[in-house]
């Protein structure tokens, strides 16, 4: 199983292929080598960087994904294979899907967003609101993201953003949080194209040009594990910016143990396969019984 996020940060790096591995050159320095098949995803934030023909394609062979950012380590875009395997039933049932399911889905998933952000303030030990909306199964997502933030970001001092920011953030923190969902929704989008999914059909979000929207519906509720990572990374790091946090985020994670139940632990690669096999498999079947979505209750990080 592919188990390894590079990180290409060395301005002038030349990335290559050698007898099965992915290779990578900068001035100065030793060659760096690391076999294909561990790659799980690529990050490219420097200048200059050069990619063989061959590099590339045997990374997407190899269903790495290629992350790209700018210099201020903003992501800008993504490379992702092809799907190799065409799920004619699970592609024909999505699109025929209708707005009924599609509406059910979208609150099964945003609840367990709310269930997880509530997981993510209850280990700040502060009150919050999260759980009165949980109780009476009521989603205001507008209310409950200005709230759930609001608390959240009180935990940054003088750092703390005052809002929320997308792309083009100013903001560090609000930086760290878009490099996060970054990083894994590469993880997610990888797994929705292996499991025959298209990520061009949404659940909830509309198709916009260069836009997949299926991979921004399924991301929610794992958005807190980012913000998770980020309340570890402050406490461990309080001084420190988004360059230390690019390889604090990745490493943490591809070591992150979660659950469905609370009780069975799985790797995030593995975890986020079962999710997203069971949501192809609710197109297929239309079965919710047997929807797995993560849940941050129980979490471990690996030393």
């Amino acid at each position: 199983m592919s188990t390894h996020i590079v990180h290409i940060l060395q301005h002038g790096s030349i990335i290559g292929v050698d007898r099965g591995c992915l290779t990578c050159k900068t001035p100065n320095q030793e060659e760096k080598r690391l076999p294909l098949s561990d790659i799980l995803a690529v990050i490219v934030a420097a200048r200059g960087v050069c990619f063989s023909g061959d590099s590339l394609a045997r990374l997407l062979q190899h269903d790495a994904v290629i992350l790209h950012c700018n210099e201020k380590y903003q992501p800008i875009g993504k490379t992702i294979a092809l799907s190799h395997l065409v799920h004619i039933g699970t592609f024909e049932s999505q699109i025929k899907c209708d707005d009924i399911l599609n509406a059910k889905l979208w609150h099964k998933l945003l609840f367990a967003k709310i269930q997880n952000q509530s997981f993510v303030l209850d280990l700040l030990g502060k009150p919050h609101k999260i759980k009165e909306y949980i109780a009476t199964n009521s989603i205001d997502e507008g209310n409950i993201a200005r709230h759930y933030w609001s608390v959240f970001f009180s935990q940054f001092g003088r750092k703390a953003p005052k809002t929320r920011e997308h792309q083009g953030a100013q903001n560090p923190v609000n930086g760290m949080l878009n490099y996060a969902y970054a990083v894994l929704s590469s993880i997610l989008h990888r797994s929705i194209i292996a499991h025959g999914l298209n990520p061009v059909l949404g659940i909830h979000h509309k198709y916009r040009f260069k836009s997949n929207p299926l991979v921004y519906d399924l991301i929610e509720p794992l958005r807190p594990l980012a913000d998770l990572i980020l309340l570890h990374y402050h406490k461990e790091y309080p001084r420190r910016e988004i360059e230390t946090f690019v390889r604090y985020a990745a490493k943490n994670l591809l070591g992150v143990r979660i659950s469905f139940d609370g009780k069975k632990k799985f790797n995030l690669i593995s975890a986020i396969d079962v999710y997203i096999s069971s949501i192809a498999n609710l197109y297929r079947f239309g079965d919710f019984k047997n929807i797995k979505i993560p849940t941050l209750t129980g979490v471990k990080f690996e030393d």
